[in-house]
This record gives structure tokens, C-alpha cells and sequence, in this order.
């Protein structure tokens, strides 16, 4: 870095900043003010050799700012660079009228940037890494005592006697101060000799033995006058030559200097070098522009379909190199358009507007993501072994979705959507995002994860009827009760609850009312025998003590296991049977029957359920429902109660909602049927009263 040449950078956005001083930080010294009042402050402080300025800043705009800095004559030989994003031909010609040099619409091309400030520079002397050098060189000749200490320090390094005489100061100490020479000098020259106290009390601390480093925050004064701003270690050690006080002085501004660095580590992926998910969080945070109903930003996101299997196939290098291509291509792509690119996960990427967009531009903007897409797909497949497919979904937000941080949770839940929908491999713009939704769908994991109100749950029962249309046994069904109006149905209760894992507390406690409500039917009615189906999940069969915790509930209740079937969906079965093999064995051996539900929905293999020695086989509603004469031809009804009947299973149709559906069934010698046209679904006291009515 040329530390002659001094750059101020006026911009209130952090991640302008950093991309900006990571542009010209090779070039000289980098300033950094994020409103007016302190742009023209550090620059009658400072006067540096170029200023790039923003127009849009908190207090007073950038226009204030050149008209202030042109009529200051220490300051109108400054060079000023406009870098905007109010491109606008106005804006441009009031800016060199007023005493700018040039303009630069945002985003900023760099290299551009770069070539324009090395030929306002190109007249300005180079100068080298000496002071590095002649550190070195000094720190090779220092007693050992020192070298592991200075060696590790990049700040000013004084060493001084008792009286404050300079014995050694490295180069840039000299280069801090602006001093030729500082050897043979006293400290009081570049500190006040007030701030020296400690000087006095030598004999009191070599006495005391007391060598307890002091650190002081202070201002000292450079050889030009300039107050800086320094932090300074100061601490006293002993040699063969008698007692030495070494001074550590620390730039508060290269301290600055170095938080920016990490600052830009933060906000940028170090894999593909596109902005992070933090620098994302950073730019919602400050959501600026133009206050406008009519004006929205867009938000894209990007998944690479099937990811965890190219990186089976294909391993990581590969991947993390496309991701890389894929980065590099959006790039290009984007260059000429207001919009950033961010990756915020493994591969998943967000293109978001800097600035609001008009509602006349929604098509154009819409337009140029949608071919930045085709041509991203086209580009990069043509680079790789295989064909890459990519899934997307846009939309246009408001500022307070933005700033409420809730814009890439809308998109994660948009994209899921379009892919449980058929929609992978398409960019898809999504007309409107259901915020509601997903906010309450997150607030219901919390509350599920904090403590599950039981008492917005209950269970209910369907009847299953016989031939003699006799009630036989029932299903019992959870139902959930929202105490806050919500756009969220049983089936997002059940789902939120898979996910966190809450429904093995729930599965639970639909057995244990289950057992309940036979415990009390078992009170007048000892021999009371009709079975209770109860549904199982996927995330209940993986809890190790689940058969344990069904037969303890059981006995609690004095309910014989024979009287609960549990029952599992087709899908679950076929794609996790060797799990279930174990667990339904288990289930048997204790007296639990089980049945598979939902039949013919799945992928069946007839040799596993022979192999699991099942109960029941319910047929799926789809299926009744093709049924509309009980003189029709039902092909797939009629194999699958013959299958089951072979098998010796009971045959249960559910979701049967007609006379002719019943009639049908029973024809077929169908064992049990359940659905509307007999029963609904009751409370446990509508059920007690129809089982228990005669006895």
C-alpha cells in the first residue's frame, strides 16, 4: 500500500465500503467517513488526495458535501469521484459543475474504478516496503530479551532509558510520526511529558520489583501537527545495560483498518467470493431507497437440484468448483444490472435488488433474471460431465418484509413448494409469497419445541361397521384446536410436529386417551373386546423405547395390547421396511396388531408384507372413490380384498361416503367398512354413548 497517498471513501453503506476498500486498498491509504458532516471533517483533517463520494447519505447529501469541499481553499484541489446509484443525467451534470472529477453509477465496475484512480494518481511517487525492511534489520539487532516480543508486533516500537532518552525506534515509528530520526531523542518529543509520570517512580518499581505493563488511550501530535489517535502499552524491563522502558504504540486507525478486513471476511464467501449470508443480513438491515408503495425489491433463490448426489458421484472438488463456475456466470451476467448475488448455504444462492424497483420495470427486471437464468443453465452444463439443473423462485417484496428479515424464509418455503409440486429445474415467479404462513408455521416449531399445550388436543373416533352393519372396532383420530385464529390445518400441525420430533409425545398421547376410554368402557363392561386403530409415524418407529412406552401405557390403564392396532402407512413401510421389520415384531410379540394403511398409494413388495405377519389391510379412499355403482367393474378393489383375503388379512375400505360403495364392498366380502356414509368422526362421548347404549 502507498501510505503517502490518502483515499476517503463517503458512503453510508457497510458493504459498499468494504468493496470499495478492498478495490483500492493497494492504492494508498483508505478513509472512511458514512455521513456528510464527517466526510467534511476527516477531509479538512486528513486532506486526502481523492475523495469517492455518495450522493445519498443520512444528514446532508453529497452535492453539500463537493460544494463545501470546492470553496475550501486547503481542499478544492481535491480530487472527488461521484460513485451512486442515482445515475440519473442530472445527477451527473450537477456533479462536475459543482468540482467532481468524474461519476461512477453503482454497482461499481472495479476495474473501471481501479484504472480511474491510478491515472488521477499516475503523476504521485511510489513508494516501497523499506520501512518493513529497515524494521527487520532493526529487529535482528535487538537483544534477544526483545526479539521474540517485537517480532510479533506490526506497531510503533520505542525503547528508552530511565530518563526518557530514545535508545531504538523502528522505521515505523518514524513513518507513524513523520520524524527522519527519533534515536538519541526524547520520548516527551512525541508524548507530553505529563502523560510520563511513570518515569518519576523507576526506583519505586525496581524496588518494588512491580513491572505491571501500563495501557493508556491517548492523542499524540505528529511532526506536521496532526493529532492521532493511539493506544499505547507501555512496560519496564531490565538488562545487562541497567532498566529500559519499551513503548508499543498502536494506530487506532490501522486497528480500524484491520476490523474492516474482517469485516470483509464476514460479508464475503470464501469459496466462491460472492456476498455471504451475513452480508446479506447486513443489507436487510439498512434497506434504503425510495419510499414508495410502488416501489418493491426482488428476491431470487437459487438450489441446485440434488446436490448432496453430484457430490456423492462426483465429490467435493467438482462441486465446490461449480459452484464456483456457477458464481462466476451469474457474475458476468449480472454485471450490468442493479442486483446483487449471494450465497447463503451450500448451494443455494439469492439475487436481490440494490435499490426499489418501479412497478413499471417488474417485467423487465423479471425478464432479465429469467434469461440470466437460461443462460446460467446453458453455460454452465456446457462446462460439466453432466447436465446441471437448477430450481428457482422470484418475487417482488415490500420494505418491510425486507427489513423484518422474513424475505429469504418466504423464499425457502416458495421453492418447496414449486418442487412438492412437479416445478424442479425452472426458475418459477411466485405472484404472492404467503408471509402469514410461514411466520405462523415457524412460531408453532417454537412453541412445539418450548412445551406442547396438550389441552389443544383431543382425539376422536370413526366408527368401522361389519356386514350386519354392526359397529365392530373404530380408528382413533387426533385433532388439533388452534387457540389463535391461523391460517395452519391439522395437516401443518402434524407436519411441524414431524419435523421437531414432537409427534413422539403426541403419538403418545393419543394412546394413553385411547386406553383411557377403554379403561372406562372396561368398567361396566368387563368383556368389552372392539379394537382401536391408532396411527404410527415414521419419527415414532425410531424411538427406541417406543414398545416399552406403549406397554406401559397399556398397563397403566389395565387395557389388554391386543386391543390397539397401530397402524402404518404403505409409503412408510416400503421405504423403511428394515427398520420396521424389528420394530413391528417387537409390536407383535407384545400383543399389538398392526395394519398397513392407505393401500395401493405406495411402492408394495407383497413378500415384505407377508414377511411382517400384518393384521389389517386398509384400502385407500382413491381407490373407493372410483367406485359409483355397486354393478361397476373395480378391477384394482377386487385384487386387492382377494390379495388380503389370501393372505388372511382383514380387508377395512375407508373413506366410504355411498350406499353403492357399501353395497359394492360388501358383495366382494369386504370385512369392515368406515367412512362418512355411516359414521363421522365423534367425541369420546358420542362414542361411549353409541357403544355402551344397550348394554
Amino acid at each position: 500500500m502507498d501510505t503517502d497517498r490518502k483515499i476517503l471513501i463517503v458512503d453510508d453503506d457497510p458493504i459498499i465500503i468494504v468493496e470499495l476498500s478492498s478495490t483500492l486498498k493497494d492504492l494508498g491509504d483508505i478513509y472512511v467517513a458514512t455521513s456528510g458532516e464527517s466526510a467534511i471533517a476527516t477531509a479538512k483533517d486528513i486532506v486526502p488526495d481523492i475523495i469517492l463520494l455518495d450522493i445519498g447519505l443520512p444528514d446532508i447529501d453529497g452535492f453539500n458535501v463537493l460544494t463545501e469541499i470546492s470553496n475550501n481553499e486547503r481542499l478544492r484541489h481535491i480530487n472527488v469521484i461521484i460513485v451512486t446509484a442515482h445515475g440519473e443525467f442530472d445527477n451527473h451534470l450537477k456533479s462536475l459543475s459543482i468540482g467532481a472529477v468524474d461519476f461512477i453509477s453503482k454497482p461499481v465496475n472495479r476495474q473501471l474504478l481501479e484504472k480511474k484512480i491510478c491515472s488521477i494518481l499516475i503523476n504521485r511517487t511510489h513508494i516501497t516496503n523499506t520501512v518493513k525492511i529497515k524494521s527487520q534489520t532493526q529487529l535482528e539487532q535487538l537483544n534477544n530479551q526483545f526479539m521474540n516480543l517485537l517480532s510479533m508486533l506490526t506497531e510503533a516500537v520505542i525503547i528508552t532509558d530511565t530518563q526518557g532518552q530514545i535508545k531504538l525506534a523502528n522505521d515505523y515509528s518514524k513513518s507513524l510520526f513523520g520524524y527522519k530520526e527519533l534515536s538519541d531523542k526524547n520520548i516527551n518529543l512525541i508524548i507530553p511529558a505529563e502523560q510520563l509520570t511513570h518515569q518519576n517512580r523507576v526506583d519505586e518499581l525496581t524496588d518494588q520489583k512491580d513491572f505491571t505493563p501500563i495501557f493508556r488511550h491517548m492523542d499524540l501530535i505528529k511532526h506536521n501537527g496532526q493529532v492521532i489517535d493511539v493506544e499505547v502499552g507501555i512496560s519496564l524491563h531490565k538488562n545487562e545495560m541497567g532498566y529500559l522502558f519499551l513503548y508499543v504504540i498502536r494506530d487506532r486507525f490501522e486497528k480500524k483498518l484491520t476490523q474492516a478486513r474482517l469485516l470483509k471476511a464476514a460479508l464475503y464467501d470464501p469459496l466462491t467470493g460472492a456476498y455471504s449470508r451475513e452480508a446479506l443480513e447486513v443489507d436487510l438491515d439498512k434497506t434504503y431507497g425510495k419510499k414508495s408503495n410502488k416501489a418493491c425489491y426482488v428476491g431470487c433463490l437459487l438450489d441446485v437440484d440434488r446436490f448432496n448426489e453430484l457430490n456423492a458421484v462426483y465429490g467435493h472438488s467438482h462441486c465446490n468448483k461449480l459452484l464456483r463456475d456457477i458464481t462466476n456466470e451469474l457474475r458476468k451476467l449480472l454485471e450490468k444490472l442493479p442486483l446483487r448475488l449471494y450465497r447463503v448455504g451450500g448451494d443455494l444462492f439469492i439475487i436481490k435488488s440494490i435499490q426499489p424497483i418501479e412497478k413499471v420495470n417488474y417485467a423487465a427486471t423479471k425478464e432479465a433474471i429469467q434469461h440470466a437464468f437460461s443462460m446460467l443453465l446453458k453455460n454452465v452444463s456446457q462446462q460439466l460431465e453432466h447436465k446441471l439443473s437448477i430450481s428457482g423462485v422470484m418475487s417482488f417484496f415490500s420494505t418491510d418484509i425486507l427489513k423484518s428479515g422474513a424475505m429469504l424464509p418466504m423464499l425457502e418455503d416458495a421453492i418447496k413448494n414449486c418442487k412438492l409440486k412437479g416445478n424442479s429445474g425452472e426458475l418459477i415467479f411466485v405472484e404472492n409469497t404467503n408471509y402469514s404462513r410461514t411466520i405462523k408455521v415457524a412460531e408453532l416449531a417454537q412453541s412445539m419445541l418450548s412445551g406442547l399445550n396438550y389441552d389443544t388436543l383431543s382425539v376422536v373416533f370413526q366408527p368401522k361397521v361389519n356386514a350386519a352393519n354392526e359397529v365392530d372396532s373404530a380408528e382413533a383420530l387426533l385433532r388439533w384446536h388452534s387457540t389463535n385464529p391461523s391460517p395452519l390445518n391439522l395437516l401443518d400441525f402434524i407436519g411441524v410436529a414431524e419435523s421437531t420430533g414432537v409427534i413422539i409425545n403426541i403419538g403418545y398421547f393419543v394412546l394413553d386417551q385411547v386406553c383411557d376410554m377403554l379403561n372406562a368402557i372396561r368398567q361396566s363392561q368387563p368383556n368389552f373386546d372392539k379394537k382401536i386403530s391408532v396411527n404410527l409415524s415414521i419419527r415414532q418407529l425410531a424411538d427406541p423405547t417406543l414398545v416399552d412406552t406403549f406397554n406401559a401405557i397399556c398397563q397403566r390403564h389395565a387395557v389388554p395390547c391386543k386391543q390397539i392396532i397401530f397402524e402404518i402407512t404403505e409409503s412408510v413401510m416400503a421405504e423403511n421396511i428394515k427398520v420396521l421389520t424389528t420394530v413391528i415384531h417387537d409390536l407383535k410379540t407384545a400383543g399389538f396388531g398392526i395394519a398397513i394403511d392407505d393401500f395401493g398409494t405406495g411402492q408394495s413388495n407383497l413378500s415384505y408384507i407377508s414377511q411382517l405377519h400384518l393384521d389389517e389391510l386398509k384400502i385407500d379412499k382413491s381407490f373407493i372413490d372410483q367406485i359409483t355403482s355397486e354393478d361397476g367393474q373395480y378391477p384394482i378393489v377386487d385384487t386387492v380384498i382377494n390379495m388380503a383375503k389370501a393372505m388372511k388379512l382383514t380387508v377395512v375400505a375407508e373413506g366410504v361416503e355411498s350406499l353403492s360403495q357399501a353395497n359394492y364392498l360388501r358383495a366382494k366380502s369386504c370385512d369392515l367398512i368406515q367412512g362418512y356414509y355411516f359414521y363421522k368422526p365423534m367425541p369420546r362421548d358420542e362414542w361411549l354413548k353409541l357403544v355402551t347404549d344397550g348394554s
